[in-house]
């Protein structure tokens, strides 16, 4: 004897609710990940585009082979003066000093203030000086 329409119909339809509810929670995370990745990506940009700065002067002295940046925070974020990058020359530099309003021992860098870069060592005139912030907002500077 064979089953009934009735008992086939009963079969699939606990096929179909074993399918749907091993689905739907592999698919609310996936959507959980996707919204948590776009909110994500939106703070990003939403930083990116409140940070600013200008490079108010570079100075190379040869006779003291040291090469000084001056950068003033003109965005509206505070930005870590260790995530700041400098590079010269294409060079990604770690062993500068850095200070902000003079003071060598902060960390942060508030809006308008000023932060400087001093590197020793230097011995001859950089053709490019590049910073480069957290948010990857950056500056280059090709006359020394």
């Amino acid at each position: 004897m064979g089953l009934s329409i009735s008992g086939a119909a009963a079969i699939l339809f606990v096929g179909v609710l074993l399918t749907v509810s091993t689905a739907v929670p592999v698919l609310e995370s996936a959507n959980e990940r996707v919204t948590t990745a776009v909110d994500d990506r939106g703070e990003r940009e939403l930083e990116r585009r409140n940070t600013d700065m200008n490079v108010t002067n570079v100075t190379y002295n040869a006779s003291a082979d040291t090469l000084t940046v001056n950068v003033t925070n003109t965005g509206s974020r505070t930005l870590s003066v260790n995530e700041t990058d400098l590079l010269v020359d294409g060079v990604y530099r770690t062993d500068a000093t850095t200070r902000v309003e003079g003071d060598s021992g902060r960390v942060l860098w508030m809006p308008g203030e000023s932060l400087e870069f001093e590197l020793t060592g230097i011995t001859t005139t950089p053709d490019r000086v590049k910073v480069v912030t957290e948010y990857g907002v950056a500056e280059t500077i090709t006359e020394v």
